[in-house]
């Protein structure tokens, strides 16, 4: 069933204030969602009135530095995003919202009042944290359930984590390329990327330098190398020579150069903490009565209801395939429905950025047969 199809558009949102899991607390608590679905949701947000709940919802959550623009022409899901491609918005409506802690909209450390430590660099965010963001936004929208949850990276623990606070209201899951827990290989990989920025001459206040360093270091972990042999490879610039740097370098020069213009040194701090902290097993701190969120044991995958399909991708070296195969096979053994899909790239971690054919599919079987293309 299709409906008439409106322009994707950015908005903004004023949220409760919200207490983060580590301390401290966001008062002014504001989140930038994009969408694209129905004609009439732009002028619904606009007025504040609640998006019409009969529509089916796709929610979206964006990787680490990524914004909640997933489609469109900028779009950093563009080719499974917009009509005629799997997330058609003429039959479901797509959400995006730019994570709490980021720097393009929503709250974050590049705002004076956001909570920060003594030294100057934000507080502990954690995934938890991040979806309760995510939640009350979908609750000011008055979107009540979701057809489909979906992310890649840091979007899948973000994911999975809503997936835990509202099992109730969300109906299919897909994580692509996360886990239940950050493993220590993660760990390690993010700390030295903030021992690079604390080196900074900058710190705390100006980090370009690095950030630059650090995103190179991170795009090590975000391909694999045979996708750097395809289009790297050994190939010098110029004639060989100490000072004549091979295209890899060059290639990772320039990709740390490019975030260090469009992203905030202390974002991305906030943010590989979210990640690092990434613990499904971990409850929440979370408003209410306490019986009322039945803290202790039964917290992690058994609170999840939702149809899932775990998403590993074969050369990930970052969060390896066989996270997703074991987060599959607890939900089974907890007697949910569970399924496995790997994605097979060149490429590494960010497959999920770059094969566009595989993840049409994956969505694509992922959706109920209704919203399928």
């Amino acid at each position: 069933m299709s409906h008439p199809t409106g322009e994707p558009f950015r908005f903004d949102l004023q949220l409760p204030g919200l207490g983060l899991e580590a301390g401290g607390r966001v008062e002014r608590h504001r989140v930038r969602g994009w969408c694209w679905g129905p004609a009439g949701d732009a002028a619904a947000v606009e007025a504040r009135r609640p998006l019409c709940d009969a529509v089916p919802t796709v929610l979206v959550m964006h990787a680490l530095t990524g914004d909640a623009r997933a489609g469109g022409a900028e779009g950093w899901w563009g080719p499974l995003v917009g009509p005629g491609r799997v997330l058609d918005p003429r039959r479901v409506r797509v959400l995006c919202f730019n994570l709490l802690g980021s720097c393009y909209g929503t709250s974050g450390p590049s705002d004076p009042d956001f909570p920060c430590e003594p030294d100057g660099i934000p507080v502990a965010v954690t995934s938890w944290d991040l979806a309760r963001s995510v939640l009350l936004a979908l609750d000011l929208l008055g979107i009540r359930e979701l057809a489909l949850c979906t992310g890649g990276s840091l979007g899948a623990m973000v994911a999975l984590c809503l997936a835990a606070l509202v099992p109730e209201r969300v109906e299919r899951l897909v994580p692509i390329a996360g886990a239940a827990q950050a493993s220590s290989w993660v760990v390690g990989f993010n700390h030295v990327a903030r021992e690079v920025l604390r080196l900074d001459p900058g710190f705390p206040g100006d980090l370009r330098r690095g950030l630059a360093v650090a995103r190179q270091l991170a795009m090590l972990s975000y391909r694999a190398e045979a996708g750097l042999e395809e289009r790297q490879g050994r190939h010098l610039l110029d004639a060989w020579s100490a000072r004549r740097p091979y295209r890899v370098e060059t290639y990772l020069t320039y990709q740390g150069e490019k975030l260090a213009r469009r992203f905030d040194g202390r974002s991305y701090l906030a943010l590989l903490g979210a990640m690092d902290h990434h613990d499904l097993f971990r409850p929440p701190p979370l408003p209410g009565p306490a019986e009322s969120w039945r803290h202790g044991a039964e917290w992690g995958l058994s609170r999840i209801q939702a149809h899932v399909l775990a998403v590993g991708i074969d050369t990930d070296v970052l969060f390896l395939p066989h996270h997703m195969a074991q987060l599959a096979a607890e939900l089974r053994a907890l007697g949910r429905i569970a399924e496995e899909a790997v994605l097979t790239s060149a490429h590494g971690h960010d497959a999920f950025l770059i094969e566009w054919e595989q993840m049409a599919a994956v969505l694509t079987r992922a959706l109920p047969k209704e919203l399928r293309p």
